[in-house]
């Protein structure tokens, strides 16, 4: 909870308890007072939240008690009547706030400082094939994160761009309500406008989020790498992205026919629009790769002029992980690929039988492992004659590779999460992600992949 929540709530508890541990109350309206007060200050300088609703009403139930009750004296059956039914009404007041708190974004590993710029990508020679447009060209937006000097003074930017379209479509994505994420809103992030790039050529890598998902549940392990020296891209891939928000405003919704229910249109339209999904995911990592090359000239100006392009890693999570790997089977230009549980089912067989001719590293969640996506995975690892790192991590489900974890404590209790907590997954998988970039993309480093793991982590490495 926030410095002023947590106030707000012990003197309410206080206001609550204070006649039953003393059998006499404050002089009457002194309480009142001092709690209404407390909440409009809270209210002013932190801002509502919807979990605090139950302490905000308990708060006036407790000024209109304080004002209304003329014995100042508690005793006998009132006294422990109260103290009884205060444990409801504390109960009620602080769930909420505790069981999801205002989270706070990880802060990045590495040392140097994050700066950040969006454009959009026309891909002029591809028709998009979703949304209701189809034939026009197709576009995305993306986001690039880069080591930077950030002038003094500079504020950072908030977790979540466009809050108001894309937390809403993310809360309502899980079954929950469109408020659900609200609390959210003021997270700042560590990653600030513009800034000074760094001089030469850095590494590029490539981030693809799944379907539903968009770039910015990822954004923890993006300003991570940035922070260690990298040129991190990574687009929201429209019409799969839950919600698509362009820096010119335009809104896409996703488009639910991209990967329609299977009980719906039956298994064999599902794999067809599956593995439409993934080639065209391919296709956007390929027009970024293609737009970095035009240099400063091109669409991402001068942020360009960084990459260095015969240093490119590509990682992503679910059907993001299953694009990455697609990329990296076709396109001569990867140099590295990690897949964070990567739905590879859709890759062609034609394709999928290809060698994975680059170092890879997979991750697999608990409730990932025992899925036939797991065995066709091992066949590409096992095939491929570049080295490949195969880790489990136990308790984890598939969202604690995204930012889940950090939205709510009892996560795994609501089923937002898996058990793990998220001060475990959260730094395993920040180690492993800049150790195999470091190694494969650097060429130095890389220590996590040669040392003993967590005990939570089962490493292997093929061949």
């Amino acid at each position: 909870m926030r410095p002023l929540e947590s106030v707000l709530a012990a003197v309410a508890v206080g206001a609550i308890y204070w006649p039953v541990v003393t059998g006499r109350r404050w002089r009457r309206g002194w309480m009142a007072v001092l709690v209404v007060v407390l909440d409009l200050a809270q209210w002013l300088f932190e801002g509502f939240r919807w979990q605090l609703v139950p302490l905000h009403l308990g708060v006036v139930a407790l000024a209109i008690d304080d004002i209304g009750w003329e014995d100042r004296r508690v005793r006998g059956y009132r006294r422990f009547r109260r103290g009884a039914l205060g444990i409801v009404g504390v109960a009620l007041m602080l769930v909420l706030p505790a069981a999801l708190p205002v989270p706070s974004m990880p802060e990045p590993s590495g040392p140097f400082q994050v700066a950040t710029r969006t454009f959009t990508l026309v891909q002029p020679d591809t028709e998009e094939r979703y949304g209701p447009d189809p034939g026009a060209p197709r576009r995305i937006p993306v986001q690039v994160w880069y080591p930077a000097r950030v002038p003094d003074g500079t504020a950072p930017l908030p977790w979540l761009a466009d809050f108001d379209a894309v937390a809403p479509a993310l809360a309502r994505r899980r079954g929950l309500p469109g408020f659900f994420l609200d609390h959210t809103r003021g997270v700042e992030s560590s990653s600030y406008p513009d800034g000074e790039p760094y001089s030469g050529t850095i590494p590029v890598i490539i981030y693809v989020h799944g379907w539903a998902s968009t770039r910015s549940l990822a954004l923890n392990q993006l300003e991570s790498l940035a922070s260690h020296g990298f040129l991190v891209v990574a687009a929201d891939h429209t019409y799969a992205a839950v919600t698509t928000v362009f820096p010119d405003g335009s809104v896409e919704p996703l488009d639910p026919a991209a990967l329609p229910d299977p009980e719906e249109v039956g298994d064999d339209e599902y794999d067809k629009a599956a593995a439409r999904l993934l080639k065209t995911m391919t296709g956007d990592i390929q027009a970024i790769v293609d737009a970095l090359a035009e240099g400063p000239s091109g669409p991402f100006g001068e942020v360009a002029a960084m990459a260095d392009l015969g240093a490119i890693g590509v990682y992503g999570h679910s059907a993001g992980g299953g694009a990455a790997v697609q990329f990296c089977l076709e396109d001569e230009r990867c140099q590295a690929v990690l897949g964070l549980d990567p739905w590879v089912e859709p890759i062609p067989n034609r394709i999928v039988a290809r060698e994975l001719q680059v170092p890879s590293l997979f991750i697999r969640s608990d409730e990932w492992r025992t899925r036939p996506n797991d065995g066709r995975l091992r066949g590409l690892a096992e095939r491929s004659p570049s080295i490949s790192y195969w880790i489990g991590i136990e308790g984890t489900a598939h969202s604690d590779f995204v930012m889940t974890p950090i939205f709510s404590p009892v996560g795994s209790v609501i089923g937002l999460k898996g058990p793990i907590p998220a001060d475990r997954i959260i730094p395993i998988l920040d180690e492993y992600l800049v150790a195999f970039f470091q190694r494969y993309l650097f060429g130095v480093g890389g220590a996590a992949l040669d040392d003993p793991p967590p005990a939570e982590v089962t490493l292997e490495v093929i061949p």
